[in-house]
């Protein structure tokens, strides 16, 4: 039998662990192709590539911003290769799935849960559809249109899985690789499919290191470890950080801790890891304690306040907060209030997304009685909550691309920070100037981000115009556009300096701009300056 897998990714950088994962546990009497691709592909390039291999069978994953793009190529395939078999997998089958297979009848069977031990046994029985409704996780139709729920499939033994990166087909030349080191969450958030996914499974310390070491050899060097809340125990938390330091200088780590269960022990070990080495992710959500406990999210708001703040002061990592828009009880005026309270801590990043009801989540179960209303199709995102509007929720979206183009990106995150903290109203006119501008969904890039940041200050907060144009020389912005226009050359360098970036050399021309001083080198065409000072006033 020839089983293609279509690995349907939103983009070349991302790649489902699912394929390598499966096909590691299965034994060598099928024939196995992979089509990786993306949505960017058009669906009739897609088509004509998966008509061309012939499979018998065709395997998918369908993730929230894949699904539609899959569907359209399925639907399509099914037409040219009758006799062909689909099953689909993957987290948008852990709810209700009888309605899902009427609406779709060229989906042959959807599997609800971890695939590694029983899709294999499903593939020993593909041609005997009497025999699939002993198969844990196969949900179908059979030949009589009576529908069979094969419940929920869950991999108890998960450290006995034989590691995805022994299939030939595990993806070695992506920007970073996904490291499940355990499975299952001990919280439970109502918004999360891991909300009820108990125990908590894990692998052996001495599995991850060797795996890592492979990892390391194959010229991997960024982990994104698949560990729903990373310090949920803090003793093995603590023996990851060790770890981690052993391959400090060979690879980097991006985790996600939950900020409210940082015992003392995690927070010094944390204090002394090596500089870069992990870029970490808060859980945060929001800033409510009314909210975090309408969506049954463990840990208290105070508790979660104060290891933000911690995590957040730590020199030798950056930490990234989220908050999510149309939860239970939250409101628009909340949310701008925690974003500025994040901005205060000086997080790394800022993520705010809106709220997806996902299927086999509680809160999609209880979507009526909390006052949701939500797209019934992929993402499934919230429409309406009992918090915010549906225009809230549109500025909820445009508000997360506003932070995603300024704070988010390292050139303008220092001065639109520091816009935000001085100037309460900020956040807010700089949205409605950039919304009535019809800019905020569009691809801007640095520099056109920077002129509408300039022009903007210059009309409403010309006070802080030189903090603009400051920023706009540092990150190498056009010295000839109006915001660098100021900047002078500089015959002499002032007597007392202090020195904030670089090093001075011999090779160097300097400008100036009110008490700044830029260093530029002489032998490199480059606009962004290698040194800059600050001229001390003579007392």
């Amino acid at each position: 039998m020839k089983i293609l897998w279509l690995d349907l990714n939103s983009s070349y950088s991302h790649s489902s662990l699912a394929l390598p994962a499966i096909h590691a546990q299965c034994d060598e009497q099928h024939e196995w192709r992979v089509i990786r691709t993306n949505i960017n592909i058009s669906v009739a390039t897609i088509v004509h590539q998966v008509v061309a291999e012939r499979p018998d069978l065709i395997c998918a994953t369908a993730w929230l911003f894949t699904h539609e793009h899959l569907l359209a190529v399925l639907s399509r395939v099914s037409v040219l290769l009758p006799g062909c078999k689909i099953a689909l997998g993957g987290p948008e089958f852990l709810g209700e799935n009888e309605s899902y297979l009427r609406q779709h009848p060229f989906v042959d069977m959807v599997f609800r849960g971890e695939g590694e031990e029983n899709l294999p046994k499903w593939l020993d029985v593909l041609d005997s559809t009497t025999e699939w409704n002993a198969i844990e996780g196969v949900c179908y139709i059979d030949e009589e249109d009576l529908y069979h729920d094969g419940g929920l499939a869950r991999v108890m033994d998960f450290a006995s899985l034989k590691a995805p990166e022994t299939s030939p087909f595990f993806c070695r030349d992506r920007a970073f690789v996904q490291f499940e080191t355990a499975r299952g969450c001990f919280n439970t958030c109502a918004f999360c499919v891991s909300g009820a996914d108990k125990p908590v499974r894990f692998i052996s310390l001495e599995e991850v290191r060797e795996r890592l070491y492979g990892y390391y050899e194959m010229g991997i060097t960024s982990i994104r470890l698949l560990d729903r809340t990373f310090n949920g125990q803090s003793k093995r938390a603590i023996q990851m950080l060790e770890l981690f330091e052993e391959f400090n200088g060979k690879l980097n780590f991006h985790l996600e801790v939950h900020p409210a269960m940082l015992g003392d022990e995690v927070k010094a070990k944390l204090r002394t890891m090596p500089h870069g080495l992990l870029h970490l992710e808060a859980g945060i959500q929001s800033l409510r304690q009314e909210v975090l406990t309408e969506s049954r999210r463990l840990g208290s708001l105070e508790a979660s306040l104060e290891g933000l703040r911690f995590l957040c002061s730590l020199d030798n990592m950056e930490t990234h907060a989220d908050l999510i828009a149309g939860l239970p009880r939250y409101t628009y005026p909340m949310m701008v209030e925690d974003i500025h309270t994040l901005a205060a801590f000086d997080a790394g990043e800022i993520q705010m997304e809106l709220l997806k009801l996902l299927p086999g989540t509680r809160m999609r179960r209880e979507a009526s009685q909390l006052g949701i209303l939500y797209a019934p199709y992929p993402p499934y995102e919230v429409l309406q909550s009992d918090g915010m509007s549906a225009a809230d929720l549109l500025r909820s979206r445009l508000l997360s691309r506003l932070l995603d183009m300024y704070y988010n990106t390292g050139g303008w995150q220092e001065v639109f920070r520091a816009l935000m903290m001085s100037e309460n109203s900020f956040l807010e006119a700089f949205l409605d100037y950039l919304a009535a501008k019809e800019v905020l969904e569009q691809p801007l890039s640095l520099e056109r981000r920077g002129m509408l940041l300039y022009e903007f200050v210059k009309e409403y907060y010309p006070s802080h115009l030189k903090e603009v144009s400051l920023a706009w020389i540092k990150i190498g912005m056009p010295l000839g556009k109006e915001p660098a226009q100021r900047m002078k050359a500089l015959l002499e360098l002032p007597d007392q300096l202090e020195v904030l970036e670089g090093i001075q050399t011999n090779e160097m021309r300097y400008y100036y701009l009110d008490e700044y001083v830029f260093g530029f080198d002489r032998g490199v065409q480059r606009q962004k300056p290698v040194f800059i000072a600050k001229q001390i006033p003579v007392s």
